[in-house]
């Protein structure tokens, strides 16, 4: 069945219509650990906070960062770290376990208990290995193409349009590698299927419906994307003029934002992926 851009934003207002907590709430694990995390960074004047975040930052940042008020402003960055290995790893579990749960609306056999185990085991593996390229797809992304993206648009437009238009540019070419990666858990999650054929149905879906698929990740992911903006961009006038411990409020609210808008991305593509293969 051929996709519209109706079938699309259908799809989309169905997921928001139709959240669930159940679904949701392997998403909103991620979402607490970021949480934790993020209040111990509000008690480093105690030593038993110190001691659980000075390792974890110190493997990625170095020992200089853990100063105040510095640590704060690197703090967005190691959470970006910390945002990616959850994703991919205990992803590779809780992703696949929220769609199961999606899907068990509809399947009898999902909604009896029956299968939902060996259907989960199968997709760890294509979950786990589409998480990390899509990670490395992205710090590549960041790392070398990114900056002659930025130079030929920031040129484009008067200040400060031509700095966003930039900067906004980067951001939706992340996206863009999501969209395309984004079915792979779907299909893994699918009965009578095995990690290669997953992968392969999955991606080839991912590029057929990759238009679609990055405007309702896009339009999801709006809120993030705006406490990103002003984090990038306001970031050194909450440290110099205002309390530091600010930015912690602004990456509980990008957490949030990011875990909704990640978890109503796969329940649309898996709306979408059924209703091409002629599902009700």
């Amino acid at each position: 069945m051929n996709l519209s851009i109706g079938d699309a934003i259908g799809s989309a207002i169905d997921s928001v219509r139709g959240f669930r907590w159940t679904e949701f709430a392997p998403f909103f694990w991620i979402l607490l650990i970021q949480w934790i995390f993020l209040a111990l960074t509000t008690q480093l004047d105690q030593s038993w906070a110190m001691s659980l975040v000075a390792p974890m930052a110190r493997m990625v940042g170095g020992e200089a960062n853990l100063h105040y008020p510095t640590f704060f402003g690197y703090l967005s960055i190691f959470l970006g770290w910390m945002e990616s290995f959850l994703y991919v790893v205990p992803g590779a579990v809780l992703i696949p376990m929220s769609l199961l749960r999606f899907y068990r609306r509809s399947d009898r056999a999902l909604s009896l208990g029956a299968g939902a185990a060996s259907r989960l085991v199968g997709a760890f593996i294509p979950t786990l290995l589409a998480g990390a390229a899509g990670t490395g797809a992205i710090w590549s992304w960041q790392r070398y193409a990114a900056g002659y993206v930025t130079s030929a648009l920031r040129g484009s437009a008067p200040a400060p349009f031509g700095d966003f238009l930039a900067w906004l540019s980067v951001t939706i070419g992340a996206y863009a590698i999501l969209a395309l990666l984004l079915y792979v858990p779907i299909a893994a999650v699918q009965a009578r299927t095995n990690p290669i054929r997953a992968i392969g149905m999955g991606l080839r879906f991912g590029f057929r419906a990759w238009p679609l698929t990055l405007m309702f990740m896009v339009q999801f992911g709006l809120p993030a994307i705006l406490v990103q903006y002003v984090l990038e961009k306001q970031g050194p006038f909450v440290l110099g003029r205002l309390r530091p411990e600010l930015i912690v409020v602004f990456l509980a609210v990008y957490a949030a934002a990011t875990a909704v808008a990640t978890f109503l991305a796969y329940i649309t593509g898996a709306r979408l992926y059924k209703l091409a293969r002629g599902e009700s």
